[in-house]
């Protein structure tokens, strides 16, 4: 009786169309961000991003069941990093990634992922020459330096803000933004009252100010990381008496990002800055984003651009498994799909570069005020459909 309820099962299994059985199948997403450490808050905002998307849009699109995968990467680590891509995609059988966070991260990633045709989401690494040329299985959401390094050298001229220092995290985005601002202030008619290059880990920056001060210049632009280093160089700037001088300070965004503003506090005060995302950005769906993110996960921490990063991420995937619904996953209808996607954000309209995979989006000149008592990142100027060259 068995056998033959068993051989039942097997024969009504066997008449069901091949498209309802891979509807049900399941695609498993790796999620590797900081969960730990200075760059925690990254983690941490990419799964309030993907709690929010799943409650608005369900868990399973196209009728792909998402498994997530979580892993913490600790930081800028490509040993860490490295190893858990590998075990990702070998032992977990990864689909699609998340991650990793960082320039050498991702760069790890790169060889693991192409050999393993994994469609691979950067939501945490800007420098140029990872998109495309690593692997043609990468794509990002986040930014590249030069949207955001570039901008501000021609607006410091235009403002007479002509003799620029510029200090920089040691490390490769900090030499690949160095090198664009640079450029970028020479071809305005600027001039460059120096350079610094400062440790990522444990920096003094009083030495580092002092000859900044002897430098005498109209303004510094500064390139830090999210966290510690964007921290102490707000509030080096403050303490020195710079800021009280007259200098102007400037920067890319993630000096001032809503994540960690507030513990800079008022040294933050009219920095100006470029920024793919602010809170206070003026559409209705960004304000609509907003209020649902705060609603669902609270105030506090406060939401920058990892949850930006991580949610348009999310749209490319859910839309990219929906156009295979009924259909077993393939990477590489997938990441035909995706290059080439145009779509609105609540950062504004972005665009995935056809050839390349890399980011096109407005990039946003933006002044630290307080609004209602809070700091915010106000914009004060657009530049739309910024290149990633």
């Amino acid at each position: 009786m068995k056998r033959v309820l068993l051989a039942s099962i097997a024969a009504c299994v066997a008449m069901l169309p091949a498209g309802s059985l891979r509807a049900q199948e399941s695609i498993k997403v790796g999620v590797l961000v900081s969960y730990s450490g200075m760059t925690s808050l990254g983690g941490q905002q990419t799964d309030a991003a993907i709690k929010l998307f799943q409650s608005k849009y369900g868990d399973a699109p196209g009728g792909h069941k998402i498994e997530l995968i979580r892993r913490d990467t600790t930081g800028p680590n490509p040993e860490v990093a490295k190893r858990l891509v590998q075990e990702a995609v070998t032992r977990d059988k990864v689909q699609i990634l998340l991650g990793p966070d960082f320039t050498p991260n991702t760069l790890a990633a790169a060889p693991i992922v192409t050999e393993a045709k994994v469609p691979t989401f950067v939501i945490g690494a800007a420098t140029t020459g990872i998109i495309g040329e690593k692997s043609p299985y990468l794509t990002r959401t986040f930014f590249a330096t030069p949207q955001l390094c570039k901008p501000l050298a021609p607006y410091a001229v235009k403002n007479n803000w002509k003799n620029v220092f510029v200090m920089v995290a040691d490390f490769a985005p900090g030499h690949d933004c160095e090198k664009i601002f640079i450029d970028a202030l020479k071809e305005a008619g600027g001039t460059l009252a120096g350079n610094l290059r400062i440790p990522t880990r444990n920096p003094e920056f009083s030495a580092y100010t002092q000859r900044i001060k002897d430098a005498k210049p109209d303004a510094v632009f500064i390139f830090m990381p999210l966290g510690e280093l964007s921290l102490g160089s707000l509030r080096a700037m403050s303490d020195s008496g710079l800021k009280a001088a007259g200098v102007k300070i400037m920067g890319t965004g993630d000096i001032t990002d809503e994540s960690y503003v507030d513990a800079v506090g008022d040294a933050a005060l009219d920095v100006i800055t470029t920024g793919m995302y602010s809170t206070q950005h003026n559409s209705a769906m960004n304000k609509e984003f907003v209020a649902e993110y705060t609603k669902l996960n609270g105030a506090s921490p406060r939401m920058g651009w990892g949850a930006i990063a991580a949610w348009d991420a999310l749209r490319l995937v859910y839309d990219g498994l929906e156009a295979q619904k009924g259909a077993k996953f393939d990477p590489d209808k997938f990441m035909a799909f995706v290059r080439g996607r145009t779509f609105e954000s609540p950062r504004g309209p972005i665009t995935i570069d056809k050839g390349n995979g890399d980011i096109v989006q407005n990039v946003y000149i933006r002044r630290t005020e307080k609004v209602n008592g809070v700091l915010q990142n106000v914009e004060i100027e657009t530049l739309a459909n910024q290149s990633f060259k």
